[in-house]
């Protein structure tokens, strides 16, 4: 019987030590230079409210790398996701040295990288505000 409560207890560990395992702790959206090694979230928390009614936003997705310039450059795997869930775009690959933009529109979104060497990337998001300049100040 002590045997029986000692594997169930054993079991019962390996199942909660992989549940821990599985949860990453999302960035915020910015986020700058945030070192990668296998997979990482970047979420945004609620974005402040705007005159932007066409909803028009961009997401930013930079990736970069720390190691000399004579070695392979790394490339990370990316999908851009709402955070309903309702959308997802991608993966994309992108390479070290390079930024992948992508036009969301005003939900909130995140963004998952994965990488099998090390990595830097930043995330940010710009307002598309060309439709209202052109109005306000016409040619």
């Amino acid at each position: 019987m002590k045997k029986i409560f000692v594997a169930i207890f054993i079991c019962v560990l390996f199942c909660l030590q992989g549940t821990i395992a599985q949860t990453i702790r999302p960035w915020p959206i910015p986020s700058y230079n945030i070192p990668v090694f296998g997979r990482a979230l970047f979420q945004e928390n609620a974005h402040p409210t705007t005159d932007n009614t066409d909803g028009r936003r961009r997401i930013h997705i930079q990736v970069s790398s720390q190691k000399t310039p004579d070695t392979i450059a790394p490339s990370a795997t990316i999908w851009v996701y709402s955070l309903d869930h309702s959308t997802i775009y991608g993966p994309y690959t992108v390479n070290v040295g390079t930024t992948m933009t992508v036009d969301i529109d005003d939900r909130e979104w995140g963004v998952m990288v994965e990488a099998d060497e090390s990595i830097v990337v930043s995330v940010w998001i710009t307002m598309d505000d060309s439709v209202k300049r052109q109005s306000i100040f016409p040619k």
